[in-house]
């Protein structure tokens, strides 16, 4: 008698998407999923709601990606440690304001020349980001998580375009692990200010410390698919510049990346909480 093997697949709630669409001050942009990533959606819980928690307060979060295989295991209710990780924000200031060619090149400029002040306005606000982030785990879940930056290293920029501009950085960020005992991480990130329809995004690739090769390359090729999938409004372009303070934009940028590191703790931060 022969046996006959059934094989039931059975689908996912829902598919993974391959492309997000968000709307920055009224306009309406598509963010293409990178390769091998999907978007985490807020009915992803309970990974979801605990990551909003490590987004800056200066800034808003538009998407974070994750490989396929964790989005997978958000689905199912798990908690994803990952390795890799992207992610959109940009400056809440910034959010409801029309951005021309003109202002984008000033904002480059500034990136540039004022590279410094930049970095120590950013370093001055830092500590106050993490102590929010501390003070909210800790009201809700009862975790000492002991945050604090120990390094925070951005590096010279790595590629600019006529709607690009990009610097990696090198993070180590001390927490307390499920011991309560101090615990270093370390990553890096390549972070590029992106002009697209009159808007200004921030896109963030993240890696283990080995990856910074990759997480260059695969910003640029994020950044590029944004720009395919959104192409700028003529008319928009053409405007005269607004003169507008970009250096209080371009600092909103860095604590993101400082941030957004943490992303690999959030599995933990659940663990502890359930032990």
């Amino acid at each position: 008698m022969k046996k006959i093997l059934i094989v039931f697949c059975i689908p996912f709630l829902k598919p993974l998407l391959f492309a997000v669409g968000i709307t920055v001050g009224g306009t309406r942009l598509s963010i293409p999923a990178p390769p091998g990533f999907s978007p985490i959606t807020s009915e992803m819980k309970p990974y979801a709601d605990i990551a909003e928690r490590f987004v800056s307060p200066t800034n808003q979060q538009f998407a974070l990606f994750l490989p396929n295989t964790d989005v997978v295991l958000a689905i199912s209710g798990g908690l994803p440690k990952p390795r890799r990780w992207f992610c959109v924000q940009t400056a809440k200031i910034a959010i409801e304001r029309s951005f021309t060619d003109a202002d984008f090149t000033h904002l480059k400029r500034t990136l540039t020349t004022q590279n410094e002040e930049i970095i120590r306005e950013a370093e001055a606000k830092v500590p106050g980001y993490i102590e929010i982030i501390n003070k909210g785990i800790f009201d809700d879940y009862g975790i000492e998580l002991g945050l604090s930056v120990t390094r925070m290293l951005p590096l010279p920029p790595n590629f600019e375009t006529e709607q690009t501009f990009a610097y990696s950085m090198l993070s180590k960020i001390s927490a307390n692990d499920e011991s309560s005992n101090p615990t270093v991480y370390e990553a890096v990130s390549t972070a590029t200010f992106l002009h697209v329809q009159s808007k200004v995004l921030f896109l963030h690739v993240y890696a283990e410390k080995s990856g910074l090769e990759w997480s260059r390359a695969e910003s640029k090729k994020w950044a590029d698919m944004i720009i395919e999938a959104n192409p700028s409004v003529g008319a928009v372009a053409a405007l005269e510049g607004t003169g507008y303070d970009w250096s209080h934009v371009a600092a909103k940028a860095i604590p993101v990346a400082i941030v957004c590191v943490l992303v690999p703790l959030l599995s933990y931060l659940f663990r502890k909480r359930e032990g």
